[in-house]
């Protein structure tokens, strides 16, 4: 685990176990930290859909630019589109990329300490002291079979140690101060064990490795892919809507598709758990999607953007007008 992962998993370690101490569930304490990161977000997702919706409306301006040049190649050509476009842009005050890197940033951060909080749940959800995690460790490495460097040291030996906890208890009084893995210790690891399970699936599995962890584990990736897949898709018929020379675009159906095979592949990769968690988000940000769409609809957003603009439009015509007023009446006190 970088060092960078290792300091952002504190604050997002701490929250899970807040909120495994007070429910005793690993899935619903899952859930509510997503449930909460999406609602940080969501200020800014109804930005976006406030911005989708005069992108829309400013379509008809851009197509009829596009219009003007139609039947003629070039760069040059391309450029005064692009020229012409912008330029509509700045006088209409949009921005495409309103919305800036903040999101992805934030989504960035939260995925790299939550995937810190899942790969160490001893240090970061339980929260136990360093010496009683580095013994574990030590019982754990006198497993017979584990022999590999990386199993023994790795990112994921904390999960390790949960998937063969009976067999690490075992192994206590081999090591040395193994009597720091106190009785009470020992029941509170057992009852974690016992929930980092969802529907029958062990959390610090790796779905790759199915053939001796369990088919059953093969269900996340597919999840994982089928839940992103609704979210992209959903995109590009929004955007096919906004923008249709943009969907038509060979880019815009490859990247349709390329975060649900990403989801796939890290899915397959890494620990179940973060599996689950892609899963949940993907399924949140898809009912974010379709709600803010009903709440936050085109035509309503447009028809108010219309209506601010009218009436932006006749406050500056009245001040014209109260100004050219102002100006004769002092010319004609000065006659």
């Amino acid at each position: 685990m970088t060092a960078l992962m290792n300091v952002l998993a504190y604050p997002f370690g701490w929250a899970l176990g807040l909120l495994y101490d007070l429910c005793h569930n690993y899935l619903i304490a899952l859930l509510i930290i997503t449930l909460v990161l999406r609602l940080i977000l969501l200020p800014t997702s109804v930005k976006q859909q406030k911005n989708s919706a005069k992108q829309m409306r400013l379509q008809a301006k851009v197509n009829k630019i596009r219009a003007k040049y139609a039947g003629q190649q070039g760069r040059e050509v391309q450029m005064k589109i692009q020229e012409e476009t912008q330029e509509l842009y700045k006088r209409e005050g949009f921005n495409a990329s309103t919305a800036g890197c903040a999101p992805l940033a934030f989504q960035m951060i939260v995925m790299m300490g939550l995937y810190g909080a899942i790969y160490s749940p001893l240090q970061f959800v339980l929260r136990l002291d360093s010496k009683v995690i580095e013994v574990l460790t030590s019982a754990y490495n006198l497993i017979e079979g584990v022999a590999d460097t990386a199993a023994k040291t790795g990112s994921r030996v904390q999960l390790n140690i949960l998937g063969k906890f009976s067999e690490v208890v075992a192994n206590l009084p081999k090591v040395e101060n193994g009597e720091l893995v106190t009785g009470d210790i020992i029941e509170e690891i057992q009852t974690f064990v016992a929930n980092f399970k969802i529907f029958g699936i062990d959390l610090t599995q790796t779905p790759k490795d199915f053939k001796t962890a369990g088919a059953i584990l093969i269900m996340i990736p597919v999840l994982a892919g089928v839940t992103a897949m609704l979210s992209a898709v959903y995109t590009f018929l929004k955007q096919r809507k906004t923008n249709p020379e943009m969907s038509k675009n060979p880019m815009m159906g490859c990247m349709t598709f390329m975060a649900p095979a990403m989801s796939v592949f890290f899915a397959w990769s890494l620990p179940a758990g973060i599996g689950f968690y892609w899963i949940i988000s993907n399924i949140l940000s898809f009912i974010q999607m379709v709600a803010l769409a009903l709440i936050f609809k085109p035509e309503d957003i447009i028809a108010a953007q219309m209506i601010d603009e009218t009436v932006e439009r006749r406050s500056r015509e009245q001040s014209v007008k109260q100004t050219k007023q102002l100006l004769a009446n002092r010319e004609s006190k000065q006659q």
